[in-house]
């Protein structure tokens, strides 16, 4: 077993801001899509309120996560120094294998 002493907070903080920015675009899309397909029902003006919300949710998704990724790795350093890292195995994959 090894552990998991320290997370680098800045490399954590990047990870998390774009795998949330990702998600947010992804989310962002299906906004749009449902806004500009309802867009006759809802109101003239809300079909270009899905397509902002393509720019703005990754934006502020990927704030967020950087916030949290930031955050969390220092919770993790913190309460890692007080108890330990996190425990893992690792196995070596066979260097013959071919698939």
């Amino acid at each position: 077993m090894v552990q998991i002493e320290k997370i680098g907070v800045s490399s954590a903080a990047k990870i998390y801001g774009l795998t949330l920015g990702i998600l947010g675009f992804v989310i962002g899309i299906f906004y749009a899509l449902f806004f500009t397909a309802f867009s006759g029902l809802l109101g003239e003006g809300m079909g270009g309120l899905g397509l902002i919300m393509v720019i703005v949710f990754p934006i502020m998704y990927g704030v967020i996560g950087f916030i949290v990724g930031a955050l969390g790795a220092v919770i993790y350093n913190f309460v890692a120094s007080k108890l330990g890292g996190l425990e893992i195995q690792l196995s070596k994959e066979n260097e013959n294998h071919l698939g």
